[in-house]
């Protein structure tokens, strides 16, 4: 890209570019502090719940350390109930049918609807689905309010580890109760962690967790795979749909007898050690999801909430909590089995910023110490931007505590490569943020920093005016962000560039596409017009392609209805009367044209584009002086004006600035 070109980009790109339903998160809280402890505790006598009792009524130790329990609260405090539901399928089925996407997700919501019946108007409700991926395929929300799926992928491995791990890890707010019901079919087979993992992240949580087993529909699934192997049958043993045999992880032994496996015996131990337990079918009775909430649920209504302050034990470390009550054989006490504190470390001092980071090295200590401008500056004159790309790919990641600026710094590292003169360096600037598209996805639900790690990505390649290349990326964010008016606006530029260029403006770039119809590219901007945020641009932009597509009537209405909303930004303001000028010329409305260019100066005095179409308008009027003099200005014009229209097709490549400098401040 020229150094024209850059500092028109800087010059215009002034303020905060916010993208829509982006909110801020908000700062988590916990139930157990450095101080209080607070231990849910639930007591039945057989199939009773007991009630009444009393804090003298129940010993308490930490460490073995008997504690004086300050407060006993018995009153029924909302909850937040996490439901992780098993949707994946038999990973060695050769043809079992695919599971119905659309059937999964009316199953679960039946279950759902019988789990909301027990709820309280404050309590509230969130559902992950065990599948390859974690998914949470209903976020945290009111009973009354919980909104219905978005989606739900069924692919047919079983991350179950990770699910569980994700519901135990989500934070608890103090006056709140967590728990998580889970129910599962007994198998694992694509987990990052093993089920050791998940007990000590269940030890370590604030949830209750109970966990249920599905073992009819593993039965049902092992019948069938038995049919398809067995030689007398179809003899088919290996899976077709994917081209390896993953491995699993069981939790329960074969039919009929489903002996507790030790991956089984740990999630058990996981489930008691938060006060929970293992739930499984007895004689003709099968647990559900319903009916272990449902017993679940009348021990809340009743339990207890035991606060003390740890006294007489250290205050780091692991601590092992035992909740007893003496003389009362035939009782049943259900809670936590105890709680850690970590020592809380500075954070490590700044590394010095290097004054002219050149190598890999020197630019990663750069960044790492937030020296952004001196990154951008080496990048910006660094004359091999592929074979700094390929040294990084090499290397691996940098911080691998801090992934979020591994794919920050691939951003920097991508733009001098995707603005290269070099093929292998576009290439490889490609392909870093291709591979990046992905790592930045979030396992639960698109977070902000994955909205806007794909809005610089978009801002950037619109700037190479290369579609075949960025139509990819915007398909990819408009996956995650469907209703992003920024991404919305982005399909139509790059449509837009294709239309224009007529598929590819680049020869050597990979797979030119096809020229889209004008009436493509018109629906499309459309759609950005409907939207908040880019309803004004979309207009204008829409109105330079009728202008040039000869539908000049048209192109005036939009940029008349542009006038309010393009009021506040000089950039689309200078654009909105530059184009109504060239508009009304065509239309020979030659007076009401001189006014628009005329206006537009006024926006930004000396820009070049302006000033040549009002010369030319001058000069077909008759005003030859005028348009002299208008010409002499124009070539003798010392300073460089920043004009709008020289990055006109570039896109929204002159909000990348506002872009990058966000993905930063998500990195601290």
């Amino acid at each position: 890209m020229t150094r024209v070109a850059k500092a028109v980009v800087a010059t215009i790109a002034a303020g905060a570019t916010v993208l829509h339903g982006a909110p801020q998160p908000p700062p988590q809280t916990f139930r157990t502090s450095t101080d209080a402890v607070l231990v849910d505790v639930a007591v039945r006598d057989g199939g009773r719940t007991v009630t009444g009792l009393r804090a003298e009524d129940f010993i308490l130790t930490d460490n073995g350390v008997r504690q004086r329990i300050e407060s006993i609260e018995a009153t029924a405090v909302p909850i937040d109930l996490t439901l992780v539901v098993d949707v994946s399928g038999d990973p060695s089925g050769r043809w079992t049918p695919r599971v119905s996407p659309a059937k999964a997700a009316a199953e679960v919501e039946a279950q759902l609807a019988d789990v909301r019946k027990i709820l309280r108007p404050d309590d509230r409700m969130r559902v992950f689905a065990i599948e390859r991926n974690i998914q949470q395929v209903a976020a945290l929300a009111p009973v009354s309010s919980l909104a219905p799926f978005k989606r739900m992928e069924i692919e047919g491995l079983s991350a179950l580890y990770d699910t569980l791990a994700a519901a135990l890890l989500q934070p608890v707010e103090p006056a709140r109760r967590h728990v998580v019901i889970a129910a599962t079919k007994g198998r694992d087979t694509i987990s990052s962690i093993d089920a050791s993992a998940v007990r000590t992240i269940a030890e370590r949580s604030d949830a209750l967790f109970h966990l249920v087993m599905m073992e009819t529909a593993s039965d049902n699934e092992q019948i069938m795979g038995t049919f398809q192997c067995n030689p007398n049958f179809m003899g088919l043993c290996w899976p077709t749909r994917r081209f390896w045999v993953p491995f699993q992880r069981r939790l329960l032994g074969p039919w009929p007898v489903h002996q507790l496996l030790p991956d089984g015996k740990v999630l058990e131990a996981a489930a008691e050690a938060t006060g929970g337990g293992l739930h499984r079918a007895t004689g003709l009775s099968v647990p559900t999801l319903t009916s272990t909430f449902k017993k679940t649920f009348e021990d809340f209504r009743s339990s207890y909430v035991l606060r003390y302050t740890a006294q007489g034990v250290p205050r780091l470390g692991w601590h092992t909590i035992q909740v007893t009550i003496p003389g009362r054989k035939s009782y049943t006490v259900r809670a936590r089995k105890g709680y850690g504190i970590e020592e809380m470390t500075s954070p490590p001092a700044r590394t010095a910023v290097p004054p002219a980071p050149r190598t890999l090295a020197e630019l990663t200590l750069a960044y790492e110490a937030a020296g952004y401008r001196a990154v951008g500056s080496a990048l910006e004159t660094t004359p091999d931007p592929g074979r700094l790309i390929g040294d990084f790919e090499k290397g691996g990641n940098p911080w691998p505590a801090v992934p979020r600026r591994e794919a920050a710094f691939a951003l920097e590292l991508a733009e001098p490569g995707a603005f290269s003169t070099q093929p292998a360096a576009r290439t490889a600037a490609h392909e870093l943020l291709e591979r990046f598209s992905r790592l930045v996805r979030q396992p639960l639900e698109p977070d902000v920093f994955e909205r806007y790690w794909h809005f610089a990505a978009l801002t950037l390649l619109e700037g190479t005016i290369r579609p075949a290349v960025t139509q990819a990326f915007v398909d990819r964010a408009l996956e995650r962000f469907p209703d992003e008016p920024r991404f919305v606006l982005s399909r139509a530029i790059v449509t837009d560039q294709r239309w224009v260029t007529g598929g590819n403006a680049r020869p050597g770039a990979a797979a030119a596409l096809s020229r889209p119809d004008a009436t493509t590219v018109q629906r499309q901007y459309e759609a950005a017009v409907a939207l908040p945020g880019t309803a004004a641009e979309a207009r204008i932009r829409l109105a330079w392609f009728l202008h040039l597509a000869g539908r000049q009537e048209q192109a005036l209405a939009h940029l008349t209805g542009a006038e309010k909303g393009a009021a506040a930004d000089p950039w689309l303001q200078y654009l909105r009367l530059l184009f109504l000028g060239h508009v009304l010329r065509a239309l020979e409305r030659l007076d009401e044209s001189v006014e628009a260019y005329r206006g537009a100066l006024a926006v930004i005095p000396g820009a070049q584009s302006a000033r040549v179409a009002l010369m030319n308008a001058r000069l077909l009027e008759g005003h030859r002086v005028e348009a002299e003099a208008l010409a002499e200005q124009v070539q003798s014009e010392r300073d460089q004006v920043v004009d709008p229209w020289w990055v006109y097709w570039q896109g929204q490549y002159r909000l990348h600035p506002q872009a990058m400098a966000r993905v930063r401040e998500l990195i601290k």
